[in-house]
């Protein structure tokens, strides 16, 4: 049997996220919780997406920065999923099994956290996960200038580390 190609992932960041999301809610559900991650998660729970796993762009961004290109609505950015726990628990994750050219990708996302866009109210976790996610440069700056400018971020290497503070964060809200 032959393997399905998308033909518009050149290079298998779409297959990633797939399995980087699959096992993501594997460990969720091992340790008794759920991952929100589509509209239909949120219904059943009784949740909004917005704030959650949904996130508007700051207004005083350049509208050319706020809008979708092909219908020109305002869009969103995503996170990877959202656990209801506490005041609940944003995940992003950046897998990385092999060494590629997006990777400064992720200083960027400084600027959405710096610009205030997951806000402050649920602790948000960037998960470097993969089997070279600890030698990606912008990876380790992003986490030291996290920490140097005290931005309301957590970060992780790897899956183990992100199941024990997932594991930790249900043992604190379960008391």
């Amino acid at each position: 049997m032959t393997k399905k190609v998308n033909k518009d992932d050149q290079h298998g960041a779409s297959r990633s996220g797939t399995e980087s999301e699959r096992r993501l809610r594997a460990i969720v559900e091992k340790h008794g919780l759920q991952l929100l991650r589509r509209k239909k998660d949120f219904e059943k729970a009784g949740l909004e997406m917005i704030g959650r796993n949904k996130f508007k762009k700051p207004e005083w961004w350049p509208e050319v920065c706020r809008k979708t290109r092909v219908k020109g609505d305002e869009s969103f950015f995503e996170a990877d999923g959202f656990i209801d726990i506490g005041n609940g628990i944003i995940i992003e994750l950046k897998n990385s099994n092999k060494f590629g050219t997006t990777d400064e990708k992720v200083l960027y996302d400084l600027e959405k956290i710096r610009d205030g866009v997951y806000g402050k109210d649920r602790k948000l976790i960037y998960a470097f996960v993969g089997k070279v996610c600890t030698e990606i440069g912008p990876y380790r700056l992003f986490e030291l200038k996290a920490q140097m400018e005290g931005l309301p971020v957590e970060t992780v290497f790897g899956w183990e580390k992100l199941e024990k503070l997932i594991k930790n964060a249900k043992e604190v809200n379960d008391g």
